[in-house]
């Protein structure tokens, strides 16, 4: 089994709402938004990065 068979399979039991897998480039780009003058105001929330694994109510 390849890394990418492994992963879609990983993603179908998940149940994963995107598909696919969260790239480390998504999670980088919160953290840089997170870190900028623009995200100043924000305080005390938690981000979750796992496209729709968790689901909200």
């Amino acid at each position: 089994m390849t890394l990418a068979e492994f992963t879609q399979q990983m993603v179908k039991g998940q149940n994963v709402t995107t598909g696919r897998m969260t790239e480390p480039e998504e999670v980088a780009a919160l953290i840089a938004f997170l870190l900028s003058d623009l995200a100043g105001n924000i305080t005390g929330v938690n981000y979750v990065i796992d496209g729709g694994t968790t689901k909200a109510v």
